[in-house]
């Protein structure tokens, strides 16, 4: 039997757009699962959602069951896969589709797309059901005449949502006695890699952890009409807080604008020899840029330092035995001790960067990891649930410079309950990162997640008065001129990159991706070399995302 993996992640409406040179873990994943719990009775094919929709519909025909792993922001792309599947497959009760991943975190996703499934969460437990458990009655049923057969058979599958008769939504719990058992040891893997094209010279994201340690709430009203004011508990707002599982005003954990614990819970991390075992195949066939993900990096096997889940995104301090033994097993690689691999870092709490995890970190060559400050107003941290106040960030990316440590700074304007005090001082706080000199300032537009605690938040919360606006676009362009300024630095510079395709607009050069990371490098009359490494050196800057090189 065959079956189609469809990797729509920020694809959007049908063509990534901002993160071209980055492969994430989820769909690869999912299709080496599926054929590992079916006993290889099941043949994944992997592809992205735009190399779907440029399939001829004959080669469709061969597989008759679509995963589809998507975000949010990739409804529309999604929409567009649907509509040409069911056209290839007219006779729904032959097929089936399911689609999961973040997007599943809506509710309604089902109502929006016509998919037979949603996979709530995380999705082991589900296809494990699926395509081991009951896959003889599912190979039985789609090779019958029963037009009927999908009620009976998805109210046996834990963990999905499914539409009922006349388009109620039902969905199946997973019951608590059902765990994850897979995640911990798994290789990731990576022979799916080779599915995309580009693998060898993109970001290729490598699940270390799941799940998020902050179960602080937000204290502002949500959609339910729950509000914190700590009145019940007086633990999430004091500034030494404390966290609990369960909240008495019935507040969902974690920062009020993520939806990671709806998603995953508490943090479960992978095992080491896991890992490496992914990132040296991964390397083995021509990876060069590695990133060791997860909602918070430094969280690491955290959990087996405490009884029960880990609810506290700073008590305990980091595993550092476990830091320590990942940091020296992967500087142990000849590729990444000898520069010609580069491994990034995504995702750091601020609270749990203490000198010896940053020491740890700074044994890796060309060291460089992201941190998330969202706000400059301790104020509004506080409001927001974060985990840690903003000079805290401050104070660790100081830390991680002194190191040598490249850092990458993430804001988001326009969240709910922001004003015009709060946006001042975060483009005060902005200033100083700009002052001790961060390797970038990423700056995104809040975006409403369905499962996170601000889903379908009171309107007034998120309508901003003129001062409010006027300070974010000023947030906007200081950011702008401050990543330009960035760039500037890299003149006269010599780097590596990978060139990876035309330049459209000028169809003589390619576009290039340093290895270390940094922008995009248009390269001048060197579109006869796409598809390999040269060491180049940078001579103009184009834009505060592009950059002019010639090969040296």
């Amino acid at each position: 039997m065959k079956l189609l993996v469809v990797d729509c992640l920020t694809a959007g409406d049908g063509e990534r757009v901002f993160t071209r040179d980055f492969i994430g873990s989820g769909p690869r994943y999912v299709a080496g699962f599926i054929e590992e719990i079916s006993d290889y009775q099941i043949e994944t094919s992997l592809m992205r959602g735009e190399d779907f929709l440029s399939l001829e519909t004959e080669m469709l025909k061969i597989s008759n069951i679509i995963c589809i792993s998507a975000m949010t922001m990739d409804l529309g792309i999604v929409k567009k896969i649907m509509n040409k599947w069911h056209f290839t497959h007219p006779s729904h009760y032959k097929t089936l589709s399911l689609i999961g991943g973040p997007i599943s975190s809506d509710k309604n996703i089902l109502y929006k797309v016509n998919c037979d499934v949603s996979i709530q969460k995380e999705g082991e437990i589900a296809l494990n059901t699926l395509f081991k458990i009951e896959l003889s009655n599912l190979i039985s049923n789609l090779d019958g005449n029963n037009l009927e057969w999908k009620q009976k058979f998805f109210d046996k599958i834990p963990g999905i949502s499914y539409l009922k008769q006349a388009n109620v939504l039902h969905q199946n719990p997973i019951p608590p006695n059902l765990k994850n058992s897979w995640f911990q040891n798994t290789t990731g893997y990576p022979q799916k890699i080779q599915a995309y094209q580009d693998f060898k010279y993109a970001r290729i994201f490598v699940e270390c952890l799941r799940g998020c340690s902050n179960f602080r709430r937000t204290a502002l009203t949500l959609s339910s009409g729950d509000c914190c004011d700590d009145s019940q508990c007086n633990q999430c707002r004091e500034d030494n807080f404390t966290t609990q599982l369960s909240c008495p005003a019935n507040i969902p954990a974690g920062c009020g604008f993520c939806s990671t614990i709806n998603e995953f819970g508490a943090p479960k991390s992978r095992s080491i020899n896991g890992i490496i075992e992914e990132i040296q195949y991964l390397i083995n066939i021509g990876a060069c840029r590695i990133v060791l993900g997860g909602p918070g990096f430094l969280d690491f096997q955290r959990e087996d330092l405490v009884e029960g889940k880990l609810i506290n995104p700073t008590f305990p301090e980091p595993n550092y035995k476990a830091l320590n033994e990942l940091i020296d097993k992967l500087i142990n690689i000849p590729e990444i001790h000898d520069r010609t691999v580069q491994v990034f870092i995504e995702n750091i709490k601020a609270g749990l960067c203490s000198d010896r995890a940053l020491d740890i970190i700074a044994k890796l060559p060309n060291a460089v990891f992201s941190i998330g400050c969202e706000t400059g107003s301790n104020e509004f941290a506080n409001i927001l649930g974060r985990p840690g106040m903003p000079q805290t960030t401050l104070e660790a990316v100081k830390r991680a410079l002194n190191r040598k440590i490249r850092v990458h700074v993430y804001f988001i304007h326009s969240l709910p309950g922001d004003n015009v005090f709060y946006a001042n001082e975060t483009l005060a706080l902005m200033k100083e990162f700009g002052q001790i000199g961060v390797d970038k300032i990423t700056l995104y537009k809040y975006q409403e997640l369905p499962g996170s605690p601000f889903h379908n938040i009171p309107r007034h919360y998120k309508q901003f008065d003129k001062k409010t606006l006027k300070v974010f676009n000023k947030i906007k362009k200081f950011v702008i001129h401050y990543n330009g300024q960035q760039k500037m630095k890299l003149l006269g510079k010599k780097v590596r990159v990978f060139l990876s395709e035309e330049n459209t607009t000028h169809p003589k050069d390619a576009i290039g991706w340093i290895l270390e990371g940094g922008p995009k490098v248009s390269v001048i009359n060197s579109v006869h070399l796409v598809g390999t490494f040269q060491d180049i050196t940078i001579i103009q800057v184009l834009s505060d995302k592009l950059v002019l090189g010639k090969i040296n």
